[in-house]
C-alpha cells in the first residue's frame, strides 16, 4: 500500500477530478497529484493500478519539456516536490496557477474510435463531410480539430463544432488553440513515427496565465489522453492500441453496468505494460 505524504493529509485539495488533485502550494503554483485510478465512459474506477499516475506523469512532463518552442505550458521544472512529498513525488508536477479555458481541443490524424463509428452511421464527423470509403485507421489527407466542451466532474463532454468554439470562447481565442493543438499534433506525430509509434489522435487543454496569456494545461500526449499503437499494427485486422482501449473492450466483454468492480490482476498489468512500452519507446527509457 503506498503511503500517504503528510503534506496531502494536511492541505485539502483545491479541486478534484476524474484523476488528478490539485493543491494549493503557494500565491502563484498549485501541486497537481495524478492517481493510479482509471476512468472509462465518464466513470472512474476506485480500484487502482499501481504505477499508473506516474508514468502518465513522467510522459506529461518529457512532452511539457518537448513542446515548449511551440507554446508555453503551465509546468514549473523543479526538484522541490521530492523533498516536499517523498512517497508521491512522481506522481506530482509543480505548475503555474491558471484560469481553464472549458474546451477540450481534440486533434484526429487517423479515422479511428468513436469517430469511426460517427463516419460509418452519418458520412460525417461532427460538423465535418469526410471523403467516401475511409476504412479504420486510414489518414486523413490532414488532421481533423473536432472540439468538445469541457464538463464538470460526473458530467459528460459535448461534442461542438468550431463555429460553437467561437461563441463560447471568442473567435480569436479559439483559432489560436485550433492552430497550436495542429501543431502540436504534428511535431509529436512525426516523433512517435520515429519511435515506431502512430499517434492516432488526442487532445489538449489550454488556460491563461496570470499574465492573461494562453498557455498549455493538465497532460499532454499520454496513453489517458491520446490514441497510440504500433505503426506496423496500424492496418492490422486486430490492432493493439497504446491507450485505454483495451480496458474499454474488456468492460464491454463482461457487459459492464456502470458499478464499480475489482480489476483483475491481469487486466491491470497489460494496462500498465501498454503505458509502461509508449513512455519506453517515445523516451527510450
Amino acid at each position: 500500500m503506498t503511503l500517504i505524504d503528510e503534506y496531502f493529509l494536511e492541505n485539502k485539495p483545491t479541486f478534484s477530478g476524474k484523476i488528478r488533485e490539485a493543491y494549493n502550494y503557494n500565491d502563484d503554483q498549485l501541486i497537481i497529484k495524478t492517481s493510479n485510478k482509471i476512468s472509462a465512459y465518464d466513470f472512474v474506477f476506485e480500484d487502482e493500478l499501481p504505477e499508473k499516475g506516474a508514468l502518465l506523469t513522467k510522459i506529461s512532463k518529457y512532452w511539457f519539456k518537448k513542446t515548449g518552442h511551440i507554446i508555453d505550458n503551465h509546468m514549473i521544472d523543479s526538484n522541490e516536490l521530492e523533498q516536499l512529498v517523498p512517497n508521491s513525488h512522481e506522481r506530482c508536477i509543480l505548475v503555474k496557477k491558471c484560469k481553464p479555458i472549458r474546451i477540450e481541443a481534440i486533434v484526429r490524424g487517423y479515422i479511428s474510435g468513436s469517430a469511426y463509428k460517427q463516419y460509418l452511421e452519418s458520412g460525417m464527423i461532427g460538423d465535418i463531410d469526410i471523403k467516401q470509403n475511409m476504412q479504420l485507421n486510414d489518414k486523413f489527407d490532414l488532421p481533423i480539430f473536432t472540439p468538445s466542451t469541457k464538463a464538470a466532474v460526473g458530467d459528460k463532454d459535448q461534442n461542438i463544432s468550431l463555429s460553437e468554439m467561437h461563441d463560447i470562447i471568442g473567435k480569436d481565442v479559439a483559432e489560436y488553440i485550433k492552430n497550436k493543438s495542429f501543431e502540436l499534433y504534428n511535431y509529436a506525430h512525426e516523433h512517435a513515427l520515429s519511435k515506431g509509434l502512430t499517434l492516432i489522435d488526442t487532445k489538449f487543454e489550454f488556460g491563461y496565465d496570470v499574465n492573461n496569456k494562453i498557455i498549455l494545461i493538465d497532460e499532454i500526449f499520454t496513453p489517458d489522453c491520446s490514441r497510440y499503437c504500433l505503426t506496423s499494427d496500424l492496418k492490422q485486422k486486430n490492432v493493439n492500441y497504446f491507450d485505454k482501449q483495451y480496458f474499454r473492450d474488456y468492460l464491454k466483454s463482461i457487459k459492464w453496468d456502470n458499478d464499480q468492480i475489482s480489476i483483475p490482476d491481469k487486466v491491470k498489468e497489460s494496462i500498465i505494460s501498454r503505458y509502461s512500452d509508449v513512455f519506453g519507446m517515445l523516451t527510450d527509457e
